[in-house]
């Protein structure tokens, strides 16, 4: 799963860079979203197609520190993430927020395997899947 950047963190980070706005890097939490999103409200940070309804809130994420892989400075996910007892739906995406419920989409990342959960299943990003790179 390789990621793009929302809008909100795209301002946030120029502000930052070019205008000595202060950005403080927030906590980051992994969502889920179904298959009837599309990237322009993912970039934009529409939370409306977020899959809710399995245990507990966003799962907290964190990440390696970057590294050069085919020239672009890259990190990945160091935690493998589950959404345990997942209603029945199909999960095309996930969505790295600034906090456990609402707030803003940081990045939107297809997933890498589309799937189907039935009720009750478990939803799992395994170790290394999400990805994020600058070139």
């Amino acid at each position: 799963m390789a990621g793009n950047f929302s809008n909100y963190l795209e301002e946030q980070l120029l502000n930052h860079v070019f205008r000595g706005t202060t950005f403080t890097s927030p906590t980051v939490y992994v969502g889920i979203v179904n298959d009837t999103a599309v990237d322009t409200d993912l970039e934009g940070g529409d939370l409306t197609n977020e899959i809710t309804g399995y245990t507990g809130d966003r799962k907290a994420v964190s990440f390696t520190a970057p590294t050069q892989i085919g020239g672009k400075g890259t990190i990945e996910s160091d935690v493998v993430v589950n959404f345990e007892d997942m209603p029945a739906t199909t999960v095309e995406y996930a969505i790295v927020c600034d906090s456990a419920t609402g707030g803003n989409i940081l990045m939107w990342i297809p997933a890498t395997n589309i799937r189907t959960t039935e009720a009750g299943d478990t939803y799992r990003v395994p170790l290394g899947e999400m990805i994020i790179d600058l070139d």
